[in-house]
């Protein structure tokens, strides 16, 4: 059975494809109390309205071995890609002790950020 993992260490968020098919990357490490978790993965939160803060919440969940392991924090790592709704400024991710936020931004427009300006010094 699926549960929370211990800890959050790391979270990076981002965008990537092009503007007219955005995909959200999400990458997260973090410690589970035993050796041995299996099937560690990032869990969108399903919403049928969007939150208003505009943060995607995940939760990092795993399988604990069914055999009793050592009692060690052991490093996990979970990613999760999926098409990126036009609401989401940043992703939140829940475990059992912490939670951690990313903001994401749009690399398009630093790019075209970057060419205001230059056509603004010119």
């Amino acid at each position: 059975m699926s549960e929370l993992v211990r800890e959050i260490v790391e979270l990076n968020a981002g965008i990537d494809g092009d503007e007219d098919s955005p995909l959200l990357v999400v990458e997260v490490e973090g410690l589970a109390r035993t050796a041995g978790w299996t099937q560690v993965r990032l869990e969108p939160h399903v919403y049928i309205t969007p939150p208003d803060d505009g943060f995607q919440d995940f939760d990092l969940v795993g399988d604990r071995p069914a055999d009793p392991a050592a009692e060690v924090m052991t490093a996990v790592e979970a990613g999760w890609e999926g098409p990126l709704d036009d609401w989401v400024i940043g992703v939140r991710v829940h475990a059992i002790n912490n939670m951690i936020e990313d903001e994401i931004f749009e690399p398009w427009d630093e790019a075209d950020d970057a060419d205001d300006a230059d056509s603004e010094a010119a």
